[in-house]
């Protein structure tokens, strides 16, 4: 093909443009006649008729200056002097950043392809970084939220670091501390709500009369509660959620002094918190005054509360923690016998609420920052292959006067107008993907569902659009300002050397080196998940519905009143169809929830208050064993003819037994609640059953015991469980309807399969390893596409030499194993690489591993295997490619 650039130069070499502004313009006209000399050849002209046709346009060359005059404006000759240079910043800027758009749309398949993975990067962190920041980063929605805490009891003896407070514990609290503002106790509670349609259970709290006050939240209607409602005896009052009342109440503002059943008594409303307000859990609806009575007031063995509470101005977290250590000392001493190495622990309300979701959503953050480095290597490599390319015209600019510093900033700007490009897509990405995000997020991490694009989030966008451009661009500016200008300038120069593939190559052993830290830590999450489904809960989960029953005290205030209303349910729920047993419990496993008392075992002598066994606690039905599919290993379990006026009888489990009986048959033996009084009732062991997971898969299985609801006095079954034929959700309906017909008013809540809550259960490592392994996955098909890249440039790059090898003899598969082999260097330095990173940042993730350890050679092997086949299966294309090479075509072609 002719080369029109020297006819052009010809034509413009009047208009006194500047030197980078001349070459632009001969580079895009030139572009222009080649395509019509193009076109002129594909209709059947001759090479001169051709040539001849695509000069025309040039023909006049006194038209084409003034058509260029107009449009150009004239560079203005100035003196220079020696050491300094004349600049135009915003001027140079205007003409780099048109420049680089008409050259991002004369290439549209790079374009696109760059855009895509960039955009695929800078959505994911977007998104990402958007729920780190609601979770995480953004405050508290209350009045100087770092100065609120939350105070626990330090029982680490008995295995609890941080424990609920006894009632006159926190009072203690309360009005002995000279660090808190403030001071507030919450307990959760459940209310049958049944005002204004149908019975409903709906979630709620007993609180301080000052928690309003305390967190500076005051209810959007009416008011909070008057501190004379806080004690006993008081009007019953009650304030609503801003959900609940817009749900339930129709958003009425009359609602205010109105009566409502709760529990079959009447409160009045005195306010509705405002919309979105949560506290202390999302649930919450309701909430009444605490009130504790003289009896309540002066426990310190039931350790139930949550206290939360506001630091002085100046007053620091160390300062809190030492003041309630010593007030705890000293309640130690003065009540040994319930105080005994009981200590107080301050924790930020924030770090309270965040969890343990903390260290996931940062390694995720870190996984997404890694995709997005892996997408900023392949831009880089294609940018170099173009840059390559475009050689000629670098050093045609280059010639003519265009600076090296100039050139660069030339290429920078099109690196960031290509991430800018980017950033706007994958904001519309990350709009998509976090909607989708939030439908794996668990539902117990705090106001995840508010994740949002804010101000904040968009602001993040560009920085990383900004930077990323920056990183992945500076390779290609930096080789395409070092270009030899003397070899370029030659016919015969075809590369600008060496330096670019050592570029090119450094870059895929990056990605390689990347990819394989965050596969291996996809690894470790998924064989961790997998170990934890695979645990043995301790009872069979299939085909079990679940509902959650509350009686009311008013309605059933009394032990004969309730075993009624137990029996009959189970009686009825036994005649539905497709319903093989049914049972009822205090609570279900794996919900977070239940009881601990301290216990004594007969023939033993007082352990002393700090060495009392503490066992979980389940007051059951006669069938739960059989219900729930719990395996008896020993004796028997309850029947019906343990009834109230029967032998105290008790079921331990397998752990319990081996503790507190090693080497020995537990049955028979004979244990009570902890208590120095010498007329204690003593309940005998009668069986023995498998351990079930109370408190999560993760969590080792603790002691406990399980008692028959007709002989316990004390925590009411709240949960029903009824083993099915069919599909257990199916008969919702029916069960419900069932105990409708017991009691019209009664309300039923937390319909749920035990599979689901199974499923809930490690929702948590379900969410991190889902993301984890996505982004992984992502980070091996982008590492691919840059190994195939770079393969693929380096067969073009060498076809001549590939041709000559050929034509002296070479075999084609000697040709496939040198291509093959060189992109196994690649990887296998990249695995080297990352390899060491891998060592070292895995331990970070130890806290989220289960069952397996951070260095797991299975993971590691079965990882660099499956690294190594997608670089072999990358590198083959490209040379299988190479061995077609024709000698002849390469020899002509060089």
């Amino acid at each position: 093909m002719p080369d029109f650039k020297e006819e052009i130069q010809k034509r413009v070499a009047a208009l006194q443009l500047s030197p980078t502004r001349e070459v632009e313009i001969v580079e895009e006209l030139s572009q222009h006649l080649d395509d019509q000399y193009e076109q002129s050849l594909s209709r059947g002209a001759t090479e001169e008729e051709a040539y001849g046709a695509a000069l025309t346009g040039l023909a006049e060359s006194d038209l084409l200056a003034r058509e260029l005059k107009r449009v150009e404006r004239r560079v203005q000759h100035e003196p220079l002097t020696l050491g300094n240079e004349r600049t135009n910043l915003l001027g140079d800027l205007s003409q780099d950043l048109r420049y680089g758009m008409r050259m991002l749309l004369k290439n549209p398949g790079f374009t696109i392809v760059a855009i895509i993975a960039l955009a695929l990067g800078i959505g994911a962190n977007t998104a990402i970084f958007s729920v780190v920041n609601t979770v995480l980063l953004r405050p508290l929605p209350y009045k100087d939220p770092d100065r609120l805490v939350m105070v626990w009891e330090d029982n680490s003896k008995q295995g609890f670091p941080r424990d609920t407070p006894a009632a006159a514990n926190y009072i203690d609290w309360r009005d002995q501390n000279h660090v808190f503002a403030g001071m507030a106790a919450m307990v959760e509670i459940s209310f049958n709500l049944t005002s204004a349609g149908e019975p409903e259970r709906i979630d709620g709290h007993r609180v301080s009369a000052n928690l309003c006050s305390l967190l500076s939240v005051e209810p959007q209607l009416g008011r909070a509660f008057l501190p004379e409602e806080d004690i006993p005896g008081a009007n019953q009052v009650v304030i609503m959620s801003h959900g609940l009342w817009q749900r339930r109440f129709g958003a009425d503002p009359a609602i205010i002094g109105k009566p409502i059943n709760l529990n079959g008594e009447s409160f009045t409303v005195v306010g509705v918190m405002p919309r979105g307000f949560q506290f202390p859990t999302r649930a919450d609806q309701l909430w009444i005054p605490i009130a504790f009575d003289a009896k309540e007031a002066g426990q310190r063995g039931n350790h139930y509360l949550e206290v939360i509470a506001r630091l002085k101005p100046g007053i620091t977290l160390q300062r809190a923690q030492a003041e309630m250590t010593t007030i705890a000392g000293r309640l130690e001493q003065q009540y040994p016998k319930t105080n005994a190495s009981i200590g107080a622990v301050v924790t930020p309300l924030h770090e309270q609420v965040v969890g343990d979701i903390k260290p996931a959503l940062l390694i995720l953050l870190g996984a997404v920052a890694f995709v997005l480095l892996i997408a900023c290597a392949n831009v880089a490599n294609l940018l170099l292959a173009r840059a390559a390319v475009r050689q000629k015209e670098i050093a045609l600019r280059l010639a003519v006067g265009a600076s090296r510093s100039r050139l660069m900033r030339q290429f920078l700007t099109e690196s960031v107008l290509l991430s800018v490009f980017g950033g706007a897509v994958g904001l519309f990405l990350s709009l998509a993907g976090l909607d989708l995000l939030k439908r794996f997020i668990p539902p117990n991490i705090s106001h995840a569902e508010a994740a949002t694009i804010d101000a904040k989030v968009l602001s993040f966008t560009v920085l990383v659009s900004l930077v990323t451009g920056l990183i992945f661009g500076i390779a290609p500016a930096t080789q395409a300002a070092n270009f030899n200008l003397n070899d370029t300038l030659k016919e015969s120069g075809r590369d600008p050397g060496s330096g670019g593939n050592r570029i090119r190559g450094l870059l895929v052993i990056s990605e390689v080196a990347v990819s394989f830290v965050l596969l291996i830590g996809a690894g470790l999450l998924i064989n961790s998940f997998m170990r934890l489904r695979n645990v043995d809960p301790g009872f069979r989960p299939e085909k079990l519905l679940t509902m959650k029953i509350v009686l009311p005290e008013v309605r059933y205030p009394d032990r004969a009143t309730r075993s009624a209303f137990y029996i009959e349910l189970i009686r009825q729920v036994e005649t539905v169809p497709g319903v093989k047993s049914a049972a009822v419990a205090t609570s279900l496993p794996l919900t977070d929830t239940g009881n601990s008392i301290g216990i004594s075992i007969e023939g033993r002598p007082d352990p002393g208050p700090d060495h009392v066994p503490i066992v979980i606690t389940r007051i059951v039905s006669s069938r739960y064993f059989e219900t729930m599919g719990i395996p008896l290993l020993k004796g028997r379990v309850f029947t019906e003819q343990d009834r109230a006026e029967s032998t105290g009888v008790v079921v331990v489990s397998e752990i319990t037994a081996r503790r507190l009986w090693p080497g020995e048959d537990p049955t028979g033996k004979r244990i009570s609640g902890w208590s120095t009084d010498p007329q204690r009732k003593w309940v005998q062991i009668i069986g023995v059953v498998k351990d079930v997971r109370q408190f999560g898969l993760a969590a080792d299985p603790k002691l406990q015991i399980y008692l028959p609801y007709e002989q316990a006095r004390f925590f009411e079954p709240r949960a029903l469980i009824v083993q099915t034929d069919v599909d257990p959700m199916s008969l919702a309906t029916m069960v419900r309807r069932t105990v409708w017909e017991i009691d019209k008013d009664q309300p039923v809540s937390d319909i749920s399969s035990m599979e689901e809550i199974v499923s809930q259960s490690v929702a948590r490592q379900r969410f991190s390893t889902l993301l984890l392994g996505v982004f992984a996955s992502l980070a091996l098909l982008l590492a691919a596409v840059g190994i195939y890249g770079v393969m693929s440039y380096s067969v073009a790059q060498r076809t001549h030499e590939i041709g000559i090898r050929i034509a002296l003899g070479a075999q084609r598969s000697d040709v496939l194993k040198m291509t093959v082999g060189e992109g196994l260097r690649l990887v296998s330095t990249g695995l080297v690489i990352g390899l060491a990173g891998a060592l070292i940042l895995t331990r970070l993730m130890s806290s989220l591993l289960f069952g397996v350890s951070a260095n797991d050679p299975t993971t590691f092997i079965t990882i660099s295997v499956i690294l190594v086949s997608v670089a072999v299966l990358a590198s083959y294309v490209p040379a299988l490619r190479a061995t077609r090479v024709d000698p002849m075509f390469a020899l002509r072609y060089q």
